[in-house]
């Protein structure tokens, strides 16, 4: 979406956090595509966008970096919006915690 490059990759990292924790699907498709974990998934927005091929270059490099161990996020398996209360690192419009 409109995030900056580096909440792309935290994102991509975020996904191979769940990916290799154990407690979420073993795989970046299962990962991506698990039920109700991410609004652009669930919304169709993300298949909206692959149909029309809108993927940017940097979408692209981000989930090469974030496949090849880039990772701006630590061990967060979750992100949001800023809520009062939730402490976590802060990238863009989210919280990654």
């Amino acid at each position: 979406g409109g995030e900056p490059y580096a909440g792309q990759l935290a994102v991509g990292a975020l996904v191979i956090n769940r990916v290799l924790s154990g407690v979420f699907p073993d795989t970046v498709v299962g990962v991506v595509y698990q039920n109700n974990q991410f609004s652009p998934v669930a919304s169709g927005r993300l298949a909206l966008a692959l149909a029309e091929d809108r993927a940017t270059a940097a979408c692209y490099k981000a989930a090469d970096e974030a496949m090849a161990g880039q990772n701006n996020v630590g061990s967060c398996v979750f992100f949001r919006t800023p809520i009062e209360g939730l402490n976590g690192i802060r990238i863009g419009n989210h919280v990654f915690y």
